[in-house]
């Protein structure tokens, strides 16, 4: 029997959630996607992903053992309707929405499907929310900011308090990011990159007019060659800066060692080739999720101090930060590192222990399958009030 304040809390291992990502076509929005779907069926949710069928990452999405994967194969003003019957066919528990665009359909499929479920949204952007969405997710939906930046940047336009609102970090699969001497090698000869080269990698999307500050890291590639000659870059990205990027680099002198790769799944593969992750943006970033692969992996980082960034690592401990639109400062960080690989590895070492401390798939299962329980115990709570 209940007492006083007590609320019914349904158990994790009964909960089941609806993931939805309209996109997964593998940016840092849908590799939290994933990791998310693996920490709550860590934790003994019941999980199912719907995403659309032609999607980037859907493979990826397939091979995820024990997720349920709804394929939305129709036109996007359907997908309410589809998922609406999902959350009643299956009597879900909660609908969880990552992209801003699926905010919408995510609350009227709730809408539409007659459950008494919670709808929660994950916030990933530091940009400004509209006063109409923010009146809807107000009255529908509980949200996550995924860094206490994106949870201030939520409350300067909400000051009367009226987001369901908490910060919960992403969590990194440390087991899948870990280092490995014999991939190292691997991936180095694939690259055809040299043995003994030391490699700076930058890892996002290269789309006009900044991408992720691929131009600031090509000048101050130039600088950081002229100081260690055995140095190699790569990007890793797509979008239409490449050829810009291409002719920068090449008018640099560093045809020969500057190599850029598309964008692929199988990040972890590719940390183990390089020896520091340069992240150097200059618009916005949220967090800055390949900033904790490169950690989980042991390699240290140099990021531009920039909005939820400094949140993920210690700077000085685990890399090092610099101003934002400055090559110089970067190439300078960026020559430190090389001209100390000892203390470049004591970086990356701690960078993991604080990964495994701080941004785990348990720690993200937990706290969201908490929020989920408090969603529904509170609107059981209401009900009861109500009848």
């Amino acid at each position: 029997m209940m007492h006083g304040n007590q609320r019914a809390v349904t158990p994790a291992s009964q909960l089941r959630v609806l993931i939805l990502n309209s996109l997964l076509d593998g940016g840092g929005i849908d590799s939290h996607t994933l990791s998310l779907c693996r920490a709550l069926q860590l934790q003994g949710c019941e999980v199912t992903l719907a995403a659309p069928h032609g999607a980037r990452w859907i493979a990826a999405a397939r091979e995820m053992q024990g997720i349920c994967l709804l394929e939305l194969n129709a036109k996007r003003i359907a997908w309410p309707e589809i998922l609406a019957r999902h959350l009643r066919e299956r009597q879900m528990h909660v609908i969880h929405a990552h992209h801003g665009r699926d905010y919408w359909v995510a609350i009227l499929a709730w809408i539409l499907s007659g459950r008494k479920a919670a709808v929660v949204v994950t916030r990933h952007l530091m940009t400004s929310l509209k006063e109409r969405t923010r009146r809807y997710l107000a009255a529908s939906s509980s949200v996550i900011a995924v860094s206490d930046a994106v949870q201030n940047a939520l409350r300067l336009v909400d000051p009367d308090r009226t987001l369901k609102l908490r910060r919960i970090y992403c969590g990194i699969d440390t087991e899948r990011f870990r280092a490995c001497t014999a991939e190292r090698h691997r991936v180095r000869r694939a690259l055809g990159v040299p043995h003994e080269a030391w490699i700076y990698a930058l890892i996002g999307g290269a789309q006009k007019p900044d991408g992720k500050g691929q131009s600031y890291f090509v000048k101050a590639a130039a600088q950081v060659f002229e100081r260690h000659p055995q140095s190699h870059f790569l990007c890793v990205g797509d979008g239409d800066l490449t050829p810009q990027l291409r002719r920068e680099a090449n008018s640099l002198g560093l045809d020969r060692n500057f190599h850029f790769r598309p964008f692929e799944h199988d990040v972890a593969s590719l940390m183990q080739a390089i020896d520091v992750l340069v992240h150097p943006p200059v618009g916005s970033e949220a967090l800055g999720l390949v900033i904790l692969e490169a950690l989980s992996c042991g390699k240290p980082v140099v990021a531009t101090s920039l909005d939820g960034i400094p949140e993920t690592f210690i700077d000085g401990d685990h890399g090092v930060l610099v101003p934002p639109r400055d090559a110089n400062a970067l190439a300078v960080a960026m020559s430190r590192l090389a001209a100390d690989p000892r203390r470049a590895a004591r970086m990356g070492s701690r960078g993991r222990l604080w990964v495994e401390a701080n941004f785990s798939l348990a720690s993200l299962g937990r706290e969201t399958v908490q929020l989920y329980q408090d969603c529904l115990s509170g609107a059981r709570h209401r009900q009861h009030r109500a009848s």
